[in-house]
């Protein structure tokens, strides 16, 4: 079932986004994160495909160089850049838009989905392209999450590092991400002092059942075991 939590104008632009809840009594088949519930951001008046073409996806994912418009531009210039643009393939969410677009928000009924359960935030968007006020009450009722954040530079959006990783791209950014107290993830091959790989990746171990990626949370929700480290920062092989 799907259900659509808020519509309004996007953080960064403006544009009218949706943000919804799928999987929520029918698991999720994707077989890296497991029969977590999903909520993604998606910009309504554009088909995702469409969106991503046309540029309109800045409104959800704003200059995140994963992004694939501005991925390709930066592999033309020669400029240094991940294997593969992002993984999160926006053909994926059409029926989700689909069901989205002519339903009435319903808050409410979305917080109740999340509560106690295990989500994965940012199936399709950037969680900061939707106010605080709304995304931040959805953070705190679940059990866990799991959510990634590439706007974790901008000052308003540096409350979310007890619930997301910052998305980093350079050892650089990965210092810095760290010292406005986020933990990191980021996609490659190499896994650097501090870092270690994702548990999908090493051990086959889904998101459901790991909790890793959980900003600071992971040093505070006992969902800790596995002889995991939760103060390490993590990384996943680039891969589409």
């Amino acid at each position: 079932m799907t259900i659509k939590a808020w519509e309004g104008p996007s953080t960064v632009n403006g544009a009218t986004v949706m943000l919804g809840v799928s999987c929520e009594d029918r698991p999720s088949k994707n077989g890296k994160t497991g029969p977590m519930v999903q909520v993604g951001v998606l910009v309504k008046d554009e088909h995702p495909v469409e969106a991503v073409r046309s540029g309109a996806d800045v409104a959800v994912c704003k200059f995140c160089p994963l992004r694939p418009s501005l991925h390709k531009e930066a592999k033309e210039k020669g400029e240094e850049v991940a294997e593969f643009p992002c993984y999160v393939l926006p053909y994926r969410m059409s029926a989700h838009y689909k069901a989205l677009l002519p339903m009435e928000a319903d808050f409410e009924r979305a917080r109740d989905a999340l509560t106690g359960k295990r989500v994965r935030f940012g199936s399709y968007g950037n969680g900061s392209s939707v106010p605080r006020d709304v995304l931040e009450p959805l953070l705190k009722v679940p059990e866990m999450r799991t959510l990634y954040e590439h706007d974790w530079r901008n000052p308003d959006n540096q409350w979310m590092a007890k619930y997301a990783m910052a998305s980093v791209h350079s050892p650089e950014e990965r210092e810095e991400a760290r010292a406005l107290g986020f933990r990191t993830f980021h996609t490659g091959d190499e896994v650097g002092e501090g870092e270690m790989l994702c548990l999908f990746e090493s051990h086959k171990i889904q998101c459901v059942d790991c909790g890793l990626c959980n900003g600071s949370n992971a040093l505070e929700d006992g969902v800790v075991d596995w002889g995991r480290e939760p103060r390490k920062d993590i990384v996943i092989r680039s891969h589409r």
